[in-house]
């Protein structure tokens, strides 16, 4: 099932939710998803120990195109794109 995202809140300054256009609901907590960050330098990384803030914040969410979000975080890597169907199935 392709589901698009109908609206993002922010539930806090360290979380948010994702309203999907099916009606699932689906909470971030962003330190969590820039530990999961999908991008190349992330990727060689995962094998080190990533000490990230678990208090960072969002700049701003943008839409890619009509599949992925870029996260701009206060901290720590901003480069990944994060796919509707990695959204979805993360929570």
């Amino acid at each position: 099932m392709n589901a698009f995202i109908r609206r993002i809140f922010q539930k806090d300054q360290i979380r948010f939710t994702i309203e999907w256009t099916d009606g699932k609901l689906s909470d971030y907590r962003l330190s969590d998803l820039q530990r999961a960050c999908p991008c190349a330098a992330c990727g060689e990384k995962k094998t080190e120990d990533l000490r990230l803030d678990p208090e960072v914040e969002a700049i701003r969410i943008v839409n890619v195109g009509m599949y992925a979000l870029r996260i701009e975080f206060t901290s720590g890597c901003s480069q990944g794109i994060y796919p509707f169907d990695f959204l979805r199935k993360f929570n």
